[in-house]
């Protein structure tokens, strides 16, 4: 089976709920473990950047803060910094969180949780945002199907398909990299364009949901192994 035809087998892009997932919530609200161990990982992920922040929130936000989670869906935490980052504060920032996603891969409730900072002042894409140091809803999510293109999504998903089979028979670490950079740089600019349904994020979503992002990224990692190891040890004449 190719990778364009397992991508819609095993994912319904689009699922509303009748309740928030419950595995988290309980009457709208975060159950009190987990609220808890959400506040423990934030903290542990804000030392884990090195620096002091000016932490003004936690919140929960994405389909695990909305009628649209699935089984696949990750818990999206966010720590809320003052203020707007700079240029150099956002390097920094999304560089820890790469290396936090590399060493740790924590769960709750067999939930993948996602760490991210950001700014007071940032713009925000989903329709769902929980306080959880307040324990209250900043922005409570409806029970709305969102509306798809799905030709459009049909026609990118296509392309960007082509583009990822392509660099995975290459085994070439830098077209592996140049393919996932592109899947990075269409999401943001399809949340700043049209927020969380776009079609580029729905695409990111179903890229994602399916494990064709974890696939990429450990491909990278297994090539660079590869080229940084010597297996067979010359013999000094």
């Amino acid at each position: 089976m190719r990778i364009q035809e397992l991508l819609f087998e095993r994912v319904n892009y689009v699922t509303v709920n009748r309740r928030l997932n419950p595995k988290l919530w309980e009457n709208d609200q975060l159950k009190p473990e987990i609220k808890n161990t959400l506040i423990k990982i934030a903290e542990k992920f804000q030392e884990f950047i090195g620096i002091d922040l000016d932490v003004v929130d936690f919140t929960i936000t994405g389909s695990n803060a909305n009628y649209t989670w699935t089984d696949f869906s990750d818990i999206d935490l966010h720590i809320i910094v003052k203020g707007m980052p700079d240029e150099k504060e956002r390097e920094l920032y999304n560089a820890k969180k790469s290396l936090w996603s590399e060493e740790h891969n924590i769960t709750i409730k067999g939930l993948p949780v996602e760490c991210y900072v950001q700014g007071e002042k940032e713009k925000h894409h989903s329709t769902g945002v929980y306080s959880i140091v307040a324990d209250q809803w900043i922005e409570k999510p409806k029970k709305v199907k969102p509306r798809i293109n799905d030709a459009a999504i049909k026609i990118k998903k296509d392309s960007i398909m082509h583009d990822i089979e392509i660099a995975l028979l290459s085994k070439n670490p830098t077209k592996l990299r140049s393919v996932k950079d592109k899947i990075t740089k269409m999401r943001k600019a399809g949340l700043q364009k049209a927020g969380e349904w776009s079609t580029e994020n729905v695409i990111f979503k179903l890229l994602r949901n399916v494990g064709i992002i974890d696939k990429l990224t450990q491909e990278i990692r297994d090539l660079e192994d590869e080229e940084l190891s010597l297996e067979t040890a010359q013999v000094l004449q």
